[in-house]
């Protein structure tokens, strides 16, 4: 496993991480044989512990994420040690839909919630969970996570976010990480937010690395609205196999060839995807060359 410096909090994570939304909550694309459902308490349990041991020693979770953080406070919390754990906050989710809350009073409350499904007594990565603009730039729940940090609660501060929000969470200060989409399918960071936050020091956690799952064969069960992207994932399939190694590996040796960022996020309930992810962390990046190949396809799509 590569371990790689999260911006300048000094912690080292796993290039691999685990983003645990399928350990508590239903996700992604559906299928025969696949209800997107998560896995029972005690599989849930079993599978968090072989994750550490498989080297991950980055977890990310959020409150939204129905049982996660439990499961993760029952699996892992005699092992507090052995992993750096990220939560989010400001969205609430159950079967009826999400509810945000941004505000200050709500800082403390997903907070105190937090750690205690989490049976810990710090978060070492606190974010705002899908920040609006408007909540970066007002500047009172970051005063408000600040404050938990000055009493021991938290110890870096963070935001999940789009391109806009990303900047303005650079430039106004205060936060240690950004959480952002990017993959083979969205490069919308690579122009301006991985460099912003490579020179400004901020860690770079990834998110969708593997597109929610659009750049593994879960592309197929997509309906024929879908037949220009399942194009376009071929055509990296094809690539990948000459290459001897799968889509998701390639796709997420890909991100990992940036080095802005810390560390790619990849949620799954499976052992076997996981081994699949674990791969693109082990031995070299992808060439100077396959890496030219690939961007000669992103840069003119069309004519693949």
């Amino acid at each position: 496993m590569e371990y790689r410096s999260l911006g300048s909090t000094g912690l080292q994570v796993s290039v691999i991480g685990l983003g645990a939304l399928e350990v508590g909550r239903p996700w992604g694309i559906r299928g025969e044989g696949d209800t997107g459902q998560p896995p029972s308490e005690s599989e849930a349990i079993e599978f968090l512990n072989h994750v550490l041991d498989s080297g991950i020693n980055f977890i990310d979770t959020a409150a939204a994420y129905w049982t996660s953080e439990e499961r993760i406070g029952k699996a892992l919390s005699s092992r507090r040690d052995e992993f750096i754990l990220a939560t989010k906050w400001g969205e609430w989710c159950d079967e009826s839909g999400s509810v945000y809350d941004y505000s200050p009073e709500a800082t403390w409350k997903f907070l105190e919630e937090s750690l205690r499904k989490l049976r810990t007594d710090v978060i070492d990565v606190y974010q705002i969970h899908s920040a609006p603009l408007e909540v970066i730039q007002r500047g009172d729940a970051l005063a408000e996570m600040q404050k938990a940090r000055e009493q021991g609660k938290v110890r870096f501060l963070g935001c999940s976010c789009g391109e806009r929000e990303a900047l303005a969470a650079i430039e106004y200060g205060g936060f240690d990480t950004i959480q952002i989409s990017y993959s083979l399918l969205d490069l919308t960071m690579e122009e301006r937010v991985l460099p912003a936050a490579s020179n400004s020091g901020v860690g770079v956690i990834v998110k969708d690395g593997l597109a929610a799952g659009r750049l593994t064969q879960k592309v197929q069960r997509l309906g024929e609205e879908h037949t220009e992207l399942k194009h376009r994932v071929e055509v990296f399939r094809d690539l990948a196999g000459v290459w001897g190694m799968s889509l998701p590996e390639m796709a997420l040796r890909f991100v990992r060839a940036n080095p802005a960022v810390s560390t790619i996020i990849v949620g799954t309930r499976s052992r076997i995807h996981l081994a699949e992810n674990l791969r693109a962390a082990e031995g070299a990046s992808l060439s100077e060359e396959q890496m030219a190949t690939l961007r000669r396809y992103l840069s003119a799509p069309q004519e693949a």
